[in-house]
Order: C-alpha cells, then structure tokens, then sequence
C-alpha cells in the first residue's frame, strides 16, 4: 500500500498558515544563507571596508534581491523597507557612475510596501524619484 504525504511548505504555498520556515540571514550584513552565523564574504571582509558605488555591505545591489523577497516573504515589511532605501541608494550611485539607468525592482518593491500600508503619496514620491534619478542618466549621457 502507498503512503500518502503532505505537502511541505515548499516554494511559498503552505499547508497550514504560519507555517513557513524562517529565512536565516547572515548576522552581520544580513543576506540570506543556507547554514552557519556569518556568511563566507563576511568572514574574509575587513571590518572597515567601504562600499563604491552599487554596493551595500560589499555586496552589489542585485545580490540582496533574494533576501529582500525573503524578508517580505516572512512578513517583515520594516526590515524590507529599511534594506530597500538602502538599495535605492546603491542603485542610484551606481546609476551616477555608470550612466545607467538605476535598477527598477528596488523601486517597485518600495512602492508595493508603501501600498501595502495605504501610504500612497509614498508611491508616488518613490515613482517621481525613479523618473528623475532615469531623468539624470539621460541628460548626462
């Protein structure tokens, strides 16, 4: 006779509400991990490194994306938030730098949380700064 299993919390779909793993997060920067306290680059990153352009916490912008989707994942909306003004930042400079276009996802992302607490002059701050910062690129290019 087969045995019959249920389904696992894999993916973003549960079986039961609240049952969905916690990401871990290195605990000195914070980027999601698979095991241990600190991530590999924080163990061999000196204590006074000082991030160019594009970067938070020595990492570039991009590779926070998946902690980013983990933590509003878990429902942590304000360390979202705090990390994605963050990103902005780092896309911005970058964007300054590189005369690039700044990535849109930080952004749109900001713009979901301020929506998801009903703070839309928020929204459209945020949208009105991703045009100037497009805006910028343009006119230096």
């Amino acid at each position: 006779m087969a045995v019959q299993h249920s389904p696992l919390p894999l993916g973003g779909e549960r079986s039961q509400p609240g049952m969905a793993p916690l990401a871990r997060c290195c605990r000195r920067c914070g980027i999601i991990i698979g095991f241990g306290d600190r991530c590999d680059f924080c163990l061999r990153r000196p204590a006074d490194h000082e991030d160019a352009p594009g970067q938070h916490l020595g990492r570039h912008h991009t590779e926070w994306i998946p902690t980013v989707e983990a933590l509003i994942a878990d429902g942590d909306l304000d360390a979202a938030e705090f990390l994605l003004w963050r990103l902005v930042e780092a896309t911005e400079a970058e964007a300054r730098v590189a005369q690039v276009p700044p990535l849109e996802q930080h952004f749109r992302r900001l713009g979901w949380i301020a929506r998801q607490r009903g703070d839309e002059a928020l929204a459209t701050q945020l949208r009105k700064r991703s045009e100037k910062s497009k805006a910028s690129v343009r006119e230096a290019s």
